[in-house]
């Protein structure tokens, strides 16, 4: 025992001795236990403002110009223009391992380069960083490594020189080698998961974007695509899988993804809270950091000089989540539901944000949870957001059902009106129990009814007249908008309809689809030409709206059919005499008015009038 105690001593002895006659207050030591260590407090370091010395300047004037003290944290010097370098001494006293890596914790710094300062005076070099190809690292990792091959007894100076126009932060790991790929191999499965769950969520939300349209399910879909894939730029897996050969897009990846996501949050914030209604001044300032967004995206690509485009794009960040901070509470001040969620959903992922960005500008120390804040927050934003979303759809629906009840009772109410004016209170219960769901008109069946009665009073009393009505390429209309857009069009269409039919023994009527029926009863062919005509110019005038923020324009094509007072008329005779006239007007143009000529039910005669 006491050999192996005189031989370690001297192991020990010969290990301490300075390769460089650099002094070392501070070794890293591995032991025969050694397997993960951090030697992040273990180093001295300079900056150098110029970036002018090389290694053989630095070996040598160490001692004069190292740091004094060791760190309580990592070193993290935020952003800088200066170059770093930083020493250790590494020394194998008793560990049988002869093999190990060295492993930097933040993946997007430029440059680092490692030199191996032996007892004998060589010097090795090894350089890795998200500047350079993936190729030359020495392990296929997404992190910064390098090799260091170190027999038991024997010792290194590990000199690191740090360039990067990003922040600079030497969190830094020593590993044995067969404790790495263990390593490794587990936090590959756990972002295996973080990133699986990222793309299934945005997998779901955007098929129920395609299920409901809804604009919001769009924007949070491009949230998690753009936010996953900064994420998997910040931890390096970008440029190990998707880009490994392209260093300039990867070294300006950072700040282009930076602007992208920002945009992508902006505007699925400014969407889900409604911020044009709840809150327009909010709105503004989302729209000209929007701007300002893209504008710093285009920046991060075809600036020449990339360090001020990741610090501002990096501050207006910080700038923009305080703002989306605002405008949640604010929207929960005044009472829209949906915010309740939103901000339960945001705080965790806007706290990581801000963590993360105060550990850029070296605010905070860096450590796992300010690294890894903006994984840990949004592994659980993204599933609350989606039940963010659900419940504002849920919420937005019974908004819709509140707002077509007081549709319907406004319908109720108007169609009360009219029937007030006719003779019977037992008309009065007819008309509303015959009253069109969905445009407030008279339906189908009444129509029928009615149209038999006129007819069979026409052969005592007087002439009549039926004019049918279509909507003019409503399925193209209705194709391109959507149905909610054409049942919009069909409402306005019968408003309409009944404020040009005045006359209490007029009957408006919704025959079918996008066709509607005027009935006429002591109307001649004069007076049914004016106001079929009247109709025509009103629509095309009058029923101009918007939907969904464009302009829709409306015009319909009618057909006339006349039956002469004294004369016994078939209804189906001259429903199919208008629906003639009707056709007549569609393959003259549409957008007219065709007439029946008047006692020739049976001849298929049609005179067009022109618009």
């Amino acid at each position: 025992m006491i050999h192996i105690a005189l031989l370690v001593l001297l192991a020990l002895c010969s290990a301490g001795a300075s390769a460089t006659g650099t002094p070392d207050s501070f070794p890293v030591v591995l032991d025969e236990d050694s397997g993960r260590l951090d030697i992040s407090r273990h180093l001295t370091y300079y900056e150098d403002p110029s970036s002018s010395l090389n290694i053989s300047q630095i070996v040598r004037r160490w001692p004069q110009i190292a740091s004094v003290g060791i760190p309580d944290e990592a070193y993290n010097f935020g952003f800088t223009d200066s170059t770093y370098w930083f020493h250790t001494r590494v020394i194998n006293s008793s560990s049988p391992n002869d093999r190990w890596v060295i492993e930097g914790l933040y993946p997007i710094i430029d440059e680092m380069e490692v030199f191996f300062v032996r007892a004998d005076g060589s010097v090795g070099r090894q350089i890795a960083g998200d500047a350079i190809p993936f190729r030359q690292r020495p392990k296929d990792h997404h992190n910064i490594n390098f090799f260091l091959k170190l027999p038991t007894g024997q010792s290194v100076d590990l000199f690191f020189r740090v360039r990067t126009s990003g922040a600079v932060q030497m969190r830094t790991l020593l590993w044995n080698s067969d404790d790495f790929s263990s390593a490794d191999h587990q936090e590959r499965f756990l972002l295996g998961l973080y990133y699986g769950l990222l793309v299934s969520m945005a997998i779901f939300n955007f098929l129920i974007f395609v299920s409901f349209r809804d604009t919001n399910y769009l924007w949070y879909v491009s949230y998690i695509l753009s936010y996953g894939l900064l994420q998997f730029t910040l931890n390096g897996l970008a440029f190990e899988h998707l880009w490994p050969e392209s260093p300039w897009w990867n070294n300006r990846a950072v700040a282009f993804l930076i602007a992208t996501g920002m945009f992508c949050v902006l505007g699925f914030s400014r969407s889900f809270l409604a911020l044009r209604e709840n809150a327009p001044r909010l709105e503004k300032v989302f729209l000209s950091l929007m701007v300002f967004f893209v504008l710093a995206g285009a920046g991060a690509l075809f600036w020449p000089d990339y360090g001020p485009v990741i610090r501002v794009n990096t501050f207006m960040a910080a700038v923009s989540v305080g703002f989306v901070i605002l405008a949640g509470g604010l929207c929960l001040y005044r009472r829209f539901r949906p915010a309740r969620y939103f901000m339960v959903a945001w705080t965790a992922l806007l706290s990581g944000m801000l963590l993360y960005t105060l550990k850029t500008f070296a605010l905070v120390p860096a450590n796992f949870l300010t690294e890894f804040g903006i994984q840990i927050g949004s592994a659980f934003e993204v599933i609350l957001l989606s039940i963010a979303l659900a419940d504002r759809l849920r919420h937005m629906s019974l908004k819709t059902q509140q707002i077509q009840q007081e549709m319907n009772e406004k319908l109720e109410s108007r169609v009360a009106e009219r029937t007030s004016e006719l003779e019977s209170a037992n008309r009065q219960l007819e008309a509303l129990s015959s009253t069109d769901g969905l445009t407030g008109v008279f339906n189908r069946r009444y129509f029928d009814a009615r149209l038999a009665e006129e007819a069979a009073r026409c052969r005592r009393q007087g002439p009549m007249a039926l004019i049918m009505i279509d909507v003019d390429h409503f399925k193209s209309f209705n194709d391109s908008l959507g149905h909610q857009a054409g049942d919009a069009c069909l409402q306005r269409l019968a408003d309409t309809l009944t404020m040009v039919v005045r006359r209490g023994t007029d009957i408006v009527a919704r025959y079918g689809g996008e066709e509607f029926a005027i009935i006429l009863p002591y109307t001649d062919a004069t007076g049914a030409r004016a106001l079929a005509e009247k109709v025509r110019a009103t629509v095309e005038r009058n029923l101009q709206f918007e939907w969904e923020g464009r302009p829709v324009a409306v015009t319909v094509s009618l057909g006339v059919a006349m039956a002469p007072g004294g004369t016994s008329v078939d209804p189906c005779e001259l429903i199919a005499a208008a629906d003639e006239a009707l056709y007549a007007s569609k393959q003259a143009g549409r957008n007219r008015v065709t007439v029946h000529s008047p006692g020739n039910l049976h001849s298929g005669t049609c005179e067009p009038v022109m618009p």
